[in-house]
């Protein structure tokens, strides 16, 4: 969901999932970009319809299959000048399970969490010694 100030309720992560599109004429697989609890950006090789809902199986390694319906909010090509085309399609969420979207919630901050600590980790290090003078 975007906030009025053009923002988003949730933050996404970058994860490289497989996923099942499913529309009420066609399949067709592709790979998520990011996720958040609230929707997805998915890239594949053919564009779902943009009119009506879709359903998604996101296939997460060792965790069982996310089922999501949604509906496509924006798509457009990602790779027009390199051999066939792939698109990205930005789908946001209409019905997630709780389990579902407490766990995507979860990854998200796993992931920032450890952005957080190498950040952290980093700016406690001591400053170089270079060009003191050894005792």
């Amino acid at each position: 969901m975007i906030t009025p100030l053009g923002r988003r309720r949730y933050s996404r992560t970058s994860v490289k999932w497989p996923v099942t599109v499913l529309t009420s004429q066609d399949k067709t697989e592709g790979e998520t970009e990011n996720v958040s609890p609230t929707g997805a950006f998915i890239s594949c090789t053919v564009v779902p319809l943009s009119e009506g809902s879709i359903r998604l199986v996101i296939k997460v390694p060792g965790h069982q299959p996310i089922n999501v319906a949604g509906k496509v909010v924006w798509s457009k090509v990602l790779n027009p000048n390199k051999g066939e085309p792939s698109f990205g399609v930005g789908v946001q969420f209409t019905k997630i399970s709780e389990n579902d979207s407490h766990f995507l919630r979860e990854v998200i901050l796993k992931r920032y969490g450890k952005m957080i600590n190498r950040f952290i980790a980093k700016t406690e290090q001591p400053p170089d010694q270079e060009g003191e003078a050894s005792p």
